[in-house]
This record gives C-alpha cells, structure tokens and sequence, in this order.
C-alpha cells in the first residue's frame, strides 16, 4: 500500500511546531496499517469521523506508550493520520504510560482526556479536533494518591458523554467510576461515584460480564449503552449493558463481537451517516500483544436494541 506524506508546519505562541500527516485508504483490518495503535476512541465533529488512539512503539515490550494520534475521514475509506497530538513531552506532572484517551467538544472547544501513571487522569484543550492540545490545567484532574479507596486502584480509560448540557466521565479498572464534570470540563461535579452493572455478580474475569476495564458510554433511541472489556486473555473481548439514566445502574445485556487476537481489549461505538460502527483493536499485525492495531466494523441492532453480535472474518 501507497501513502502519501504532507508536510504540516503548525504555529504555536512564536514556536514553530513541524509534523507529517499521512494519507490513506482502508484495505481490510487492521486499517491502520503503517504504525501501532490501540484503544480507539471515535466521534464524529462536524460530520468528520475523529478516532482518537494510543500509540505502541515499534519495539514495545510494555505498554511504555509516550504519545497520542487522531485518524480521520468522511467517508470511511479516505483516512488521515494527523501526527501526534500529545505527548508525555506536554505534561510536566506525569512521567510514563500514555494510555487509552477520549476527546469531546464543547462550546467550540476540544477537551482531549488521558490517562497516565496508572494513577491520574488528565485533560488539555485545543481550538481544533486535531490540535494541538495544550495542558492549561497544569495538574490532574483525576489522582489516587491518598484516594484509592474512594477513586480506585487503577483510575484509567476515560471517556465523556455529554447528555441535556451535562458532562459525565467513566473511568476505572477493574472499578468502574462515573463523575460529572463542570461547565468548563476541567473541574469535578459532585463526588466520584460507582458505577453499578446489574446482572454480573457471579461472573468471573474474562468471562460473561465481569466488569475489566475501557468503559464507553453512548445513547441510541433513548437508551444509554456501556461498552466495556470484560477481562484481559484469550476468552475476554467487548461486552455492554444498558440502562435508562447515564449514572446507571445499568442492565448486563451480552457480548457485541468475537474474541478478537490482542489479550486486551478496548473499544467504542458511533454513529456515523446513519451506520454504527465499533471501534477495536488486535495484534493481528505483530503478533505481540503490546504492538496493536485499530480496526472498525460495521454492527446492527434489532428491534428491541439489542445488538447484533458482530461475527469477524477469519
């Protein structure tokens, strides 16, 4: 496969900052194909699909991820990768683990929020989709240290909803977490929250609906869905439940998708010009669990809304 490099020259308050896009066309999964990603989170500003992921190095043998890209298209085929848009290199406060991000508008502006040090969460703000992103907070949004108990041992995998002018974070490992946000998304509203799952008290990891990790919440027809990792291993893959009210509690419903080859999983779902599609990630490029790829398929639902569980091509 071609791709094409642009040379991008970004200005940034009298710094010159130099980045490649690259260009190109989906040819099957994974449909990145010329770096490793992971964690894939994708929303749709101004009727442009933007997926936003963590990036695995060439020569991973951890998940020492050190920065962020965004993937674009408008029609599902052409896509651009816009470069790194964040970077540990950006936040003075965190050293390691640029792990899975998310990215919401609002008010015209982007908020990107991202994990880091296993142990915070973060956000900075851009005028753009694309960046770049800039730290103003210059502190955690999210930090466990002498809160464990109440934010959780692992307070990883954000991600935002924004429903009636109203924004909710979930977050967590192994934890599920919601909070509301402020107005300005860079404050808390309220406390920290649990996020409770019905249906799943007997399950075990990697198995029915054990809640693992990479909460995603999204509403359809007045339902709210959360798409989640139910474990880390061969048997676990992308399970959901639903509920009512975005705080919960929600409903365990099933599995959306086969188990896919990467021991983790992590995922999204979005409407796209009237089609949902979910958002994943695999190792079927490396064969090595911590140099990942992001892949997408198309998915239904039936007449209740349910969804339809997505069977991959072998």
């Amino acid at each position: 496969m071609k791709y094409l490099f642009l040379s991008i020259t970004l200005f940034v308050a009298g710094t010159v900052l130099a980045q490649k896009e690259v260009t190109f066309k989906k040819n099957g999964n994974p449909f990145v194909k010329h770096m490793y990603t992971a964690d894939p989170s994708a929303h749709v500003f101004n009727n442009r699909m933007y997926v936003y992921t963590s990036h695995d190095e060439d020569t991973a043998t951890y998940f020492n991820m050190l920065d962020w890209h965004v993937f674009s298209t408008d029609n599902m085929i052409d896509w651009v990768d816009h470069g790194a848009i964040f970077s540990l290199d950006d936040i003075e406060w965190a050293d390691k683990w640029a792990w899975a991000p998310d990215c919401v508008e609002r008010n015209g502006k982007y908020y990107f929020y991202y994990p880091v040090e296993r142990a915070k969460i973060g956000v900075a703000v851009s005028e753009s989709p694309t960046g770049p992103f800039v730290d103003e907070l210059g502190k955690p949004l999210i930090d466990n240290t002498g809160q464990v108990e109440h934010l959780g041992k692992e307070p990883i995998d954000p991600s935002v909803l924004i429903e009636n002018g109203q924004a909710y974070m979930y977050f967590g490992c192994r934890e599920p977490k919601v909070v509301m946000l402020a107005d300005n998304m860079m404050e808390l509203k309220g406390e920290v929250q649990e996020l409770k799952i019905n249906g799943i008290e007997e399950d075990k990891e990697h198995f029915g609906g054990f809640y693992g990790e990479a909460p995603w919440v999204f509403k359809r027809n007045g339902l709210f869905y959360l798409l989640y990792s139910n474990g880390w291993g061969k048997t676990s893959t992308l399970v959901y439940a639903t509920s009512k009210n975005p705080l919960g509690p929600f409903d365990f419903q099933g599995e959306v998708m086969d188990v896919v080859s990467s021991w983790t999983s992590h995922g999204s779902i979005v409407e796209f010009k009237s089609k949902w599609y979910v958002f994943y990630h695999s190792m079927d490029l490396s064969n090595n669990n911590y140099r990942r790829s992001i892949c997408f398929d198309e998915i239904t639902f039936d007449d209740e809304g349910k969804i339809n569980r997505l069977e991959l091509k072998k």
